[in-house]
């Protein structure tokens, strides 16, 4: 059966030769490059603020993972790691963990969590007056959530994702959001994705003609797909990977989420390091 993967970042998921496995969105590597690209240009921007960092991770293999990996190359684009914490999921309680970011006195805060312990340390940096020049993520489980935007407006501003996004001057794109939000739902990336997914399908069974398996398998390897929602290219599948497929950078900008990275699709300039309190 074909089969089509919308968020699943795992790089494995296209490394195992598996011929009827298509992968729309970008995988973990692609985007953790990405990130670490662009919060090197952030700061480079801005002046070099940030020269320090904390980590906070959950410590199943999502943020663990995450952590090697920052902790191995962040030091090689110039920031020195001052202290890598990590907590399990789920966690109530983060003021031990915001009284050592205080102590610590990092540039830059790194949370590697699901939503509601992203919310959770978010808010107690907040209670606890813990401001740092930014707080940027990779695959935030709040980041880039229009639910903690609203919830936790004070908590959530300023906040840097790089991560699965729509495309913010596509009219489709913010006529689904509009939509889902019509309907007291938030626009996540599991609803823009999903959808873009169901295109691309029925453009494959079209062009197929048939949804026999081989025909379908065959209309997905050569698709080109253009008409999703996504800040991707024309989709073209490499051993059932997307390579028209990137992730994006967000930052929480008044009561909104906006694209700060790339500029082809940005809706605003990044704003770091935060204002003061």
């Amino acid at each position: 059966l074909p089969y089509l993967v919308d968020v699943g970042v795992a790089d494995n998921i296209v490394t195992r030769g598996l011929k009827n496995t298509f992968r729309f969105g970008p995988g973990f590597g692609v985007i953790a490059k990405t990130a670490l690209d662009n919060l090197v240009t952030i700061n480079d921007q801005a002046g070099k603020p940030a020269k320090t960092v904390m980590i906070v991770h959950e410590d199943s293999l999502f943020g663990s993972g995450l952590a090697k990996l920052l902790n191995a190359q962040l030091p090689e684009r110039g920031f020195q790691v001052l202290e890598t914490i990590p907590h399990p999921t789920p966690t109530r309680d983060f003021n031990n963990v915001a009284l050592k970011i205080k102590t610590q006195n990092p540039d830059l805060v790194i949370p590697a969590d699901y939503y509601n312990e992203y919310v959770l340390l978010a808010r107690t940096m907040q209670q606890q007056r813990v401001r740092p020049k930014g707080i940027y993520s990779v695959l935030g489980g709040a980041a880039s959530s229009y639910k903690f935007v609203k919830e936790f407006p004070e908590a959530a501003q300023y906040i840097m994702d790089c991560n699965h996004w729509f495309d913010p001057r596509n009219p489709k794109a913010l006529a689904l959001k509009k939509k889902v939000e019509d309907r007291g739902e938030f626009y996540t990336y599991e609803v823009f994705m999903n959808y873009s997914c169901i295109l691309l399908v029925a453009d494959a069974l079209e062009r197929a003609g048939s949804a026999q398996r081989a025909k379908m398998i065959a209309a997905l390897e050569s698709s080109t797909f253009a008409g999703h929602v996504m800040p991707y290219g024309p989709t073209k599948f490499v051993d059932g990977q997307n390579q028209g497929a990137a992730p994006v950078n967000t930052q929480v900008l008044g009561n909104d989420i906006q694209v700060i990275f790339p500029q082809t699709f940005a809706t605003a300039k990044p704003v770091f390091p935060m204002p003061p309190a």
